[in-house]
């Protein structure tokens, strides 16, 4: 490549990120979120939709389509959850089983895994942003990285949207 076409690439790109005003990267998911959230904005009771995608094949025991998972998610000031009172549910059944992990409170960004037992290692984990409003959007993985699987043999990841009850 000419030294012409470079400098023509670069002088590109650099307008081009000179000009980005949103939250969302140019190159690549770097697990950005949304809009700063409150501590009380994040916690509470949620009910989170899943729709496989084509991610993962899905086999074996996979969530239904639609199936609703209920989430009470008990977030500490600086935005990790407490592994003591936050929990999640796979209705009808009414085993409550542990929830751990994060929601950076500056973008809204979550990250929780949905574990099946305390001490057990198989887990989902749930990815996504909270926003301000009480709505999720994101992805639910079973397995979660370095877990074994909750549901699917095989391995399975959800689109998944949800709301604060």
């Amino acid at each position: 490549m000419s030294v012409r076409p470079m400098a023509l690439c670069l002088i590109v790109l650099g307008l081009t990120a000179a000009c980005e005003t949103t939250t969302d990267p140019i190159f690549g998911d770097t697990g950005g979120g949304g809009s700063a959230i409150t501590q009380a904005q994040a916690a509470g009771d949620w009910s989170i939709t899943v729709r496989p995608n084509t991610t993962l094949p899905c086999t074996g025991g996979s969530l239904p389509d639609g199936q609703i998972l209920r989430a009470h998610l008990d977030v500490l000031a600086d935005g990790t959850l407490s592994s003591t009172t936050s929990s999640w549910q796979n209705p009808p059944t009414t085993i409550v089983r542990p929830a751990s992990g994060s929601v950076r409170l500056s973008d809204g960004f979550a990250d929780a895994f949905l574990s099946a037992a305390s001490g057990s290692n198989a887990a989902m984990e749930l990815r996504g942003t909270i926003s301000p409003t009480g709505s999720f959007t994101g992805t639910v993985t079973d397995p979660a990285p370095g877990s074994s699987p909750m549901f699917s043999a095989g391995g399975c990841q959800y689109n998944a949207s949800g709301t604060k009850a």
